[in-house]
């Protein structure tokens, strides 16, 4: 087990200590009845839906890169600025009281420089399984403990390149993750109630990827080969606190880690006798922040906007990302 992964762990059981001895706390006199919450910016509801019961929040969010992270960490200015519009659909809806699906839709339109894509382009899926392991009590000083399945599906495109690089808005990988997740309500010294969640995900290296031709690996046009990806880890932790009815306050952290990347493959060349590809890439870490606020219309309508950007990393994009969305409940 690496230094990172010993971290995350131990910061998660701390956490579920410390919800458990809150929740022996006596609250009877706290009630929900007047709180609203939407959740966080990145990490999932662990508590679930009612059984028949949707939820849609539809997401605006843009993204701009200037610099990156390099091996040592250091954060160094891009070669060129790159950015997106997306719009991400996230649709939940309660199977019964205890198990939630939940399927993400994306689109999006990517610059480089000064170019961009030729509109927004189809990105990839994933799906979502969650299985509630403990209510929360009323009050919600118990708390809410689940555990997740996901599935990505590749249906952005992500090689045979022949037009418009930024056309590609997929990365081809079929990747599964299983999540445990928390949440629990903590109710402060003036009666209102802070909220805290959050989820500890983990994913095998997932099948190598065949690429052909262009792709958003950086290959060339004739390439025949694939890629394999690296498992990945990753930690979030959020909290909400409820100012009032209406108002809600959000700050929220996430960690994550891919292993190493290995490109395997064969590419022409102008003598005709091709050349042997087989290129190791080094592991990604980052760690972003996400503060947001919410805005509640009333108990089924809500809005939120908030910024994540990267504070670190090794091997990754430096990107700061402002997004709102709205969040419907029926």
């Amino acid at each position: 087990m690496s230094h990172l992964q010993r971290t995350l762990s131990v910061t998660l059981l701390l956490a579920c200590a410390l919800a458990s001895a809150t929740a022996r706390a006596d609250a009877s006199e706290h009630s929900l009845e007047n709180v609203n919450f939407m959740g966080p910016l990145i990490t999932p509801n662990p508590a679930g839906l009612p059984q028949g019961r949707w939820f849609l929040e539809p997401y605006l969010v843009r993204v701009d890169s200037n610099a990156h992270y390099d091996a040592d960490g250091e954060r160094r200015r891009s070669a060129q600025d790159s950015g997106a519009w997306a719009v991400v659909m996230p649709v939940m809806y309660g199977f019964s009281d205890r198990l939630m699906g939940q399927v993400n839709l994306s689109a999006s339109r990517a610059e480089s420089g000064s170019g961009h894509s030729g509109g927004f382009r189809a990105g990839d899926t994933t799906a979502r399984l969650q299985y509630l392991l403990q209510a929360p009590n009323a009050d919600g000083t118990l708390p809410a403990v689940s555990l997740a399945l996901t599935q990505r599906f590749s249906t952005g495109s992500h090689d045979r390149i022949s037009g418009n690089p930024l056309d590609a808005q997929g990365d081809g990988v079929q990747r599964t993750t299983l999540a445990l997740g928390v949440q629990q309500v903590v109710w402060m010294p003036n009666g209102r109630p802070l909220r805290w969640r959050g989820q500890l995900m983990a994913g095998p290296a997932p099948a190598r990827t065949a690429l052909s031709g262009a792709s958003v690996y950086g290959t060339e046009a004739g390439f025949q080969g694939h890629i394999a990806r690296g498992s990945v880890l990753g930690l979030s932790v959020a909290g909400e606190y409820s100012f009032n009815d209406r108002w809600v306050g959000v700050m929220e952290v996430a960690a994550s880690r891919e292993t190493g990347q290995r490109l395997i493959g064969f590419m022409p060349t102008a003598d005709g006798n091709g050349r042997r590809v087989n290129e190791l890439r080094p592991a990604s870490r980052s760690l972003t922040l996400a503060p947001a606020v919410e805005y509640h219309f009333s108990p089924s309508l809500g809005l939120i906007a908030g910024v994540e950007f990267t504070v670190a990393g090794r091997n990754t994009g430096r990107i700061v990302s402002p997004q709102v969305a709205l969040g419907v409940f029926f």
